[in-house]
């Protein structure tokens, strides 16, 4: 049997232009995914995001579950992570050692 339609990641990744992967606490989210799916929700809009797990990789103390949180702006992103301060990215982006063209380092 073959697929009829790609994987609901990959359509994801050409509709919202930015993905945070943050790290599923031990124990999962609890009732928190429910507030974080209000905030987004009420803040961003139901047509403006999608989330879903983004599997698992390793980690500075062994392998780390996460979950995706796309975007179509990164504004959304700077207000999620003002709005849940303990949501805690599992990509690296805030490690010193991080580079991108769009970030400067001093």
């Amino acid at each position: 049997m073959s697929r009829r339609s790609d994987p609901q990641s990959k359509i994801d990744d050409g509709a919202f232009p930015v993905r945070m992967l943050f790290v599923t606490p031990e124990g999962g989210f609890g009732s928190d995914i429910d507030a974080i799916y209000r905030w987004l929700n009420q803040e961003v809009g139901r047509d403006q995001y999608a989330i879903h797990s983004a599997g698992r990789a390793p980690g500075q103390n062994g392998i780390i579950y996460r979950i995706a949180i796309y975007l179509k702006h990164p504004k959304f992103g700077v207000g999620l992570l003002s709005a849940f301060p303990n949501l805690k990215l599992a990509d690296g982006t805030l490690s010193s050692t991080y580079t991108a063209p769009s970030r400067s380092h001093a």
